[in-house]
């Protein structure tokens, strides 16, 4: 069985997915999903726990559903792609499928072709001096020398993180880019039934009616949503913020570990923390040109959850395990009939983890269900120890 790969965040899940899934599923036998656990890319909590969206991913279409740690998932283009890609190479997958405003692969490779250009990277630099966010810094070094059809978009950059990654992991998986259609990434626009993640969370944060919002979704999306809003079981990242200022209050000394954070960012977050009694204003404090606010919130979950640069680069190095949080009948014949010859375990259940991981490997696990406890605390949910099956 061929199996194709797709790194998801479904945040929820909407009608832009179900394409992407469909799509997918032309390209081969078996859809494997990587999907981020309770805390995604752009430094936030997830809307619904990892279960609730692994539940919907399996009732779309998805044969597997493998997590994405948080060391990985709440990381930069780079690293949240390499940990993706890893993770998929090892799960067997021959073919990727993302999403991309251009999706042209030509693009992405003159892309990493250029950055091994000393006067673009020189280019960057002077752009990151002047005090620019890295993807304007970026964009404008990238329009210099490959002129203005070159801007890219948060997918686009994603993509070329994609390609990179493959060629990271000698993986022989082959990239396909599927053009995004309808509202962009972070778009509160509408276009038909087509809403990205970023509308339809705001819609939710604003209290407008479900009814309202029950068009953009596939049913089982809807069902699953609906019955977490209704409960008053969502989360954002506004909820978190007590237990982000007592994180940067409590760990003034050790700031400069962190992932991501830049000398003299850590004595602003904490003169800003001293202060803010709320989110919303904590964030105006501390948002710069330079410091785009999914950059910010990334740091800010680094700091919740005790991201360093240190088990960062360790993860950067080697997948240290894959644990599946669910699975079609057909993805677990996938799974039983996979010939997995590296020493990187494939784990569908909790129990007697302490034989099946190294000492080593265990911290990792240990350090992402710790997350899931973080989480917990603003919204509860009850974990699992064995996948789901549809």
């Amino acid at each position: 069985m061929t199996g194709v790969g797709i790194v998801v965040e479904y945040n929820p899940f909407h009608n832009g997915h179900s394409y992407h899934l469909k799509k997918s599923k032309e390209n081969g036998d078996v859809v494997i999903a990587v999907m981020s656990g309770d805390f995604v890319q752009r430094g936030e909590p997830a809307l619904l726990n990892r279960w609730e969206r692994a539940e919907t991913a399996l009732h779309e279409g998805a044969d597997i559903v493998a997590e994405l740690p948080v060391f990985y998932s709440v990381q930069s283009a780079e690293i949240f792609a390499r940990g993706s890609v890893g993770i998929l190479k090892y799960l067997g997958a021959e073919k990727i499928v993302f999403g991309s405003e251009s999706s042209d692969i030509k693009k992405f490779e003159k892309l990493i072709a250029l950055e091994e250009n000393k006067d673009f990277t020189e280019e960057l630099q002077k752009n990151l001096k002047n005090g620019n966010s890295y993807p304007t810094a970026y964009n404008n070094a990238v329009q210099k020398f490959l002129g203005e059809d070159f801007s890219l978009k948060s997918n686009d950059i994603l993509g070329t993180e994609y390609l990179r990654a493959i060629k990271f992991w000698n993986a022989k998986i082959t990239p396909q880019a599927l053009k995004r259609e309808g509202a962009g990434y972070h778009s509160h626009d509408f276009s038909g039934d087509i809403a990205s993640a970023t509308g339809i969370r705001k819609l939710i944060e604003d209290k407008k009616n479900f009814e309202d919002i029950k068009k953009f979704l596939p049913e089982s999306s809807a069902e699953i949503l609906f019955k977490a809003v209704t409960e008053k079981r969502t989360a954002d990242i506004s909820k978190f913020y007590n237990l982000i200022r007592y994180a940067v209050l409590s760990q003034k000394e050790n700031l400069k570990n962190i992932q991501d954070m830049e000398t003299g960012f850590d004595n602003r977050l904490y003169e800003a923390a001293l202060v803010c009694e709320n989110y919303k204003d904590f964030l105006d404090k501390i948002i710069t040109k330079r410091f785009t606010i999914g950059r910010v919130q990334r740091v800010l979950i680094h700091i919740l959850l005790g991201i360093t640069t240190e088990i960062t680069e360790d993860a950067k190095k080697k997948i240290p395990y894959i644990r599946i949080l669910g699975f079609s009948q057909k993805g677990r014949e996938y799974l039983k009939n996979l010939k997995n010859e590296s020493d990187i375990k494939i784990i569908t259940s909790l129990k007697n983890i302490q034989k099946i991981l190294s000492e080593d490997e265990r911290k990792f696990l240990e350090f992402n269900e710790k997350a899931g406890k973080i989480y917990g605390i603003v919204n509860p949910y009850k974990n699992k120890n064995i996948p789901l099956i549809y």
